[in-house]
């Protein structure tokens, strides 16, 4: 109870100092992520009831990481040269019509279109949001922002997981057709990406990230490759082993457990629910251990919980590492994405951001489309193999980059 209180003074006092912009954006990122989620759960399961397979339905979910791949260099462009108060309404409504199509859409070519373009559009909220913080807030506040940001994520994953599990199941339960209800429960997610239009238009006149005399920000003259490669090789490894395995978790617990869709929806909420306080926690711990080595003990912690789920064929002991995991594995995502932009200039921040989405969502794309044929063929345990050992050399890479070894001095 300490630690949950020292928890809400801390942000408490965090929050008084966050600019109005920031507000603005955060609560159109809560809506964004209601539906988002929503839309997240459902979708999978959906088109399992159209009779799609394990196969067919990671090629379907690896265009929305491709959309996100081809996109994310020239959205961190329009990031760094619109107003985002212009930019960010536009691609909000456009992501809520893309939602709409994949749901109502039954060509197997229009859905797959839909799902690459609202993965396309949906990266350039992700492209803009570190950049945005970084102009719009302080020092003293900024890692508060950058968990405050990481954390709504996983609570708006709450109100879409039980929104969307019990929305579907009860509009069956009243005598509706299955597809039909999944259909409705879709568009309610896309309505409130559609919501967050308002708050998004509200943001008020922001001055973009100043350039170094002679640098455009197309151009990659004067990057620290270096650094940069070391910046992106542990996010490459994190989304290859996350597109194997993170996709498909709800299709585990139906499958291997027999979970009702609105009981996979609680299930969820719950791990929603503990990964949102965890994020929280992740100012007090960076500043305990620094943002690297809090970074590192978070992620190597969750690695044996990953072998539980692939191995494990008791419920409760499954829920307890599924929710271990989300904690462990999410809470350090704002800490390393505050560490990155710390390292490079301003003008570079938006660049450096979609070259690492570019590189976790490339990753993902590729072990997507892999994993749902190494699930349908052999089930769960090989793809949760895997995503332990990718996870785990993504950690090792990231001990070797920024945490120093302790020399030990030796008395003659």
């Amino acid at each position: 109870m300490n630690t949950l209180r020292r928890i809400y003074e801390d942000y408490r006092e965090a929050f008084k100092s966050f600019s109005p912009n920031a507000r603005r954006f955060l609560a159109g990122m809560f809506l964004l992520g209601i539906g988002a989620n929503q839309i997240s759960l459902l979708f999978s399961l959906y088109l399992k009831r159209l009779a799609y397979t394990e196969a067919g339905i990671g090629a379907v979910l690896s265009t929305r990481a491709l959309g996100s791949t081809l996109i994310a260099l020239p959205a961190s462009m329009l990031a760094a040269r619109f107003d985002p108060r212009r930019l960010l309404p536009v691609a909000a409504a456009m992501t809520a019509a893309a939602y709409v199509a994949q749901s109502l859409s039954t060509a197997g070519a229009a859905i797959s279109g839909a799902v690459f373009l609202a993965g396309a559009l949906s990266t350039i909220f992700q492209v803009s949001a570190g950049p945005f913080f970084m102009r719009n807030s302080g020092e003293l506040e900024r890692q508060h922002l950058f968990s405050l940001n990481g954390a709504l994520v996983m609570g708006t994953g709450l109100v879409g997981s039980l929104l969307g599990g019990g929305l579907k199941d009860g509009l069956v339960a009243i005598g509706f057709d299955e597809i039909l209800a999944y259909r409705a429960a879709l568009l309610a997610g896309a309505a409130f990406v559609l919501a967050a239009v308002v708050p998004f238009s509200r943001i008020a006149p922001t001055p973009l990230a100043p350039r170094a005399p002679g640098v455009r920000v197309g151009r990659l003259d004067g990057i620290d490759v270096a650094l940069w490669a070391k910046l992106i090789i542990p996010s490459f490894l994190v989304g290859m082993g996350a597109g194997l395995t993170i996709p498909y978790l709800n299709l585990y617990f139906k499958d291997v457990f027999g979970m009702s869709d609105a009981w996979i929806g609680a299930a969820v909420a719950a791990g929603q629910i503990s990964t949102f306080v965890g994020i929280a926690a992740g100012p007090l711990l960076a500043k305990r251990l620094g943002k690297p080595r809090a970074v590192f003990w978070t992620q190597i912690l969750s690695v044996p919980l990953i072998l539980v789920l692939g191995w494990v064929r008791a419920l409760p002991l499954a829920l307890l590492a599924y929710f271990a995991r989300q904690v462990l594995m999410n809470m350090s995502a704002p800490i390393q994405d505050n560490f990155a932009l710390e390292l490079v200039p301003p003008e570079r921040q938006s660049l450096l951001n979609a070259v690492k989405m570019l590189s976790w969502t490339g990753s993902w794309t590729v072990a997507a489309r892999v994993s749902g044929e190494l699930i349908y063929r052999g089930g769960f345990a090989t793809s949760f193999a895997l995503t332990a050992a990718l996870y785990l050399a993504s950690t090792v890479c990231y001990r070797a980059f920024f945490i120093p070894r302790r020399r030990v001095g030796r008395s003659d």
